[in-house]
C-alpha cells in the first residue's frame, strides 16, 4: 500500500490544531437558562472569532463548532454537543451575539404547556 505524504501531512496539520503544542484546547463555557417563553443558553468562547463559529441543529441535538482555517482546508472543531428538549420548538432556533458571547435562544413549542386532545372511540 503506497502512502499520500501529502495526506499525511495534513492530517498532521489538522491534529495540530487543537493540541497543547500549537497554542492549547479552547475550553468553552456553557451556561442554560430558562426564561418565560425560552431556554437561553450562552456561551462563551474565548479566543474564537464569532465568524468562525458555527450553531447547527441536527435531530434533536444542537452542535456548536468552530471552522478551523488550515491552509486551503477548513476543518470543523466541534466545542459542544447538547440535547435539545423536547417542549423546544426547532424551526425557531436562532442565535446571536451579545457582547462576547454567543447567545443561543430556544422557544418553547406552543405545545410545551402540555396537549390535551379527547379521542373519540369508533366502533365497528
Amino acid at each position: 500500500m503506497k502512502v499520500d505524504k501529502d495526506a499525511t501531512r495534513r492530517l498532521a496539520e489538522a491534529a495540530g490544531i487543537v493540541n497543547t503544542i500549537n497554542g492549547g484546547t479552547i475550553f468553552p463555557t456553557f451556561n442554560t437558562t430558562t426564561e418565560k417563553d425560552h431556554y437561553r443558553l450562552e456561551v462563551s468562547v474565548p479566543t474564537v472569532e464569532p465568524d468562525d463559529l458555527k450553531v447547527e441543529v441536527t435531530g434533536s441535538d444542537l452542535m456548536i463548532y468552530q471552522n478551523v482555517h488550515v491552509n486551503a482546508y477548513t476543518l470543523p472543531n466541534v466545542l459542544g454537543m447538547i440535547k435539545i428538549s423536547a417542549d423546544v420548538e426547532l424551526e425557531n432556533i436562532h442565535a446571536e451575539f451579545e457582547d462576547d458571547l454567543l447567545v443561543v435562544i430556544m422557544p418553547f413549542s406552543e405545545m410545551s404547556g402540555g396537549f390535551q386532545k379527547e379521542i373519540d372511540i369508533y366502533r365497528h
